[in-house]
């Protein structure tokens, strides 16, 4: 993993000094987001492990999924109001401003990259590693739910290592993270956390397109209907979840049928 993790590190620091050739810029970042994943499929091919049988894939009801989609919208709708808050004491430099000027630059096939690797291929490749194996792989070692979220939420951020440097930006990526890693638990079904990112991202490139919310300068200029229904839904989901108990499996590579941990 930590091999991925340097050689994903390497092709975005490529990624970033290359301005001359946006089709190219997305695909190293395509391949930047894919290389994380070599060194773990490596090690199950080499145990003999499909990955399906890694793959945590509790079955979860429409109703779960319903929920998580709310949740998003909540959460989206809250750091919108975080960021209203916060960009007036914490400026965005001005590397952050420029990455996202130069965002959608290129062509529409260039855009189109752009968008399938970050909504697409970055939450599958990301939820594959960081909460389908590191995370159920530590929730094993140390029977504990605490590091098998934190140490995860770490290493992600790390990797992310763009936002590191705007305090903003780093505290929404570790809610993210923390989000992610505790759908994970409840759950148990990979397919929440890689669901959840996904719309995250969308919501983050959407905004490109309809007009940035970090235009606002105040809280009233979002309105209190955002506000409110930003509210609802996220206390909504968060309290169908919390009461949802921890879903612990019986093996790490093998994923068997779940039972509740009372």
């Amino acid at each position: 993993m930590l091999a991925g993790f340097l050689v994903s590190l390497l092709l975005q620091v490529i990624f970033s000094g290359i301005d001359d050739n946006t089709l190219l810029d997305r695909l190293i970042l395509t391949l930047g987001e894919l290389a994380i994943l070599v060194p773990a499929l490596f090690l199950l091919s080499q145990r003999q492990i499909k990955i399906f049988q890694v793959l945590p894939l509790n079955r979860t009801s429409l109703v779960t999924v319903l929920m998580s989609i709310m949740l998003v919208g909540g959460s989206v709708g809250l750091v919108a109001v975080f960021e209203t808050i916060a960009i007036p004491y914490f400026p965005v430099p001005d590397f952050l401003q420029e990455l996202e000027t130069n965002l959608f630059a290129g062509s529409w096939l260039d855009n189109l990259i752009l968008i399938l690797a970050a909504c697409l291929i970055a939450p599958v490749a990301e939820e594959f590693l960081f909460r389908g194996i590191l995370q159920q792989s530590i929730f094993y070692h140390f029977n504990s739910l605490l590091p098998a979220m934190v140490i995860p939420t770490v290493i992600f951020a790390l990797f992310h290592i763009a936002y590191l440097f705007y305090l903003p930006a780093l505290i929404e990526l570790v809610f993210l993270a923390l989000l992610l890693a505790w759908l994970m638990a409840k759950t148990a079904n990979i397919l929440i956390p890689m669901l959840v990112h996904g719309l995250f991202n969308l919501s983050a490139f959407s905004g490109l397109f309809i007009g940035d919310l970090e235009e606002s300068t105040s809280v009233t200029e979002l309105g209190a209907p955002w506000i409110i229904l930003s509210i609802i839904f996220f206390v909504g989901g968060w309290i169908y979840f919390k009461k949802m108990g921890v879903v612990v499996l019986d093996e790490v590579y093998l994923i068997p049928a779940a039972r509740e941990k009372n």
